[in-house]
């Protein structure tokens, strides 16, 4: 029994560092020059891949994944004033301006045998694994059916070592840098084409 408490206390204080692989161009948004602009986000599906094999699993469904990263994209438009206000379709009081519609893949690269011998030697020896989103987006014009359509491709690594427990407050900061490059980069985009104009 002892031998359990100390092993499950070593994999709860493991800890984890994610890194931002910054796999698109860095973007600049200037100001917006209308600010009053209601997004509508509208999930569509997502593929999850492990090692490029299409198993459309793991430990949390597509769907849950795409509208959590949706959600934090358009959260990273409104946190830099670009939008007023979004939410999910059937969540908002008044008539979006805009429609985003996002699907795509999530391919996970791990090599399960290292993540097996790490587990084993008590997180000693460090493992990695890379979530790689390649998502297309779309954003409807509601006032004037136009649709504006955007690619983008980036990854983020995280790493897993007991050695890196002090770098736990600040694991989420390389998946946040990788969310607001492709919020940003999805954002440059759709105006470059003309959308958030009016």
């Amino acid at each position: 029994m002892k031998n359990l408490i100390v092993v499950s206390l070593f994999l709860v204080l493991s800890g984890c560092m994610t890194v931002n692989e910054g796999l698109i161009r860095k973007v600049d948004v200037p100001e917006a020059s209308n600010k009053n602009l209601l997004v509508e986000i509208k999930p569509g599906e997502l593929v999850q891949k492990l090692n490029g094999q299409g198993v459309n699993q793991g430990v949390l469904s597509g769907t849950t994944v795409l509208n959590a990263l949706s959600k934090s994209m358009v959260l990273k438009w409104k946190q830099k004033g670009l939008i007023s206000d979004y939410g999910f379709t059937g969540d908002l009081d008044a008539n979006p301006d805009y429609t985003l519609l996002i699907s795509g893949t999530r391919n996970e690269d791990a090599n399960m045998t290292a993540a097996f011998l790490s587990g084993m030697a008590l997180m000693l020896i460090p493992t990695t694994s890379t979530l790689t989103y390649d998502l297309d987006a779309e954003l409807i014009d509601n006032k004037t059916g136009k649709h504006y359509k955007s690619k983008a491709k980036n990854a983020v690594t995280t790493w897993i070592q007991i050695l890196l427990f002090p770098a736990m407050p600040f694991a989420w900061i390389g998946t946040d840098n990788m969310i607001g490059d492709m919020s940003m980069f999805y954002y440059d985009d759709f105006k470059k084409q003309g959308a958030f104009s009016r």
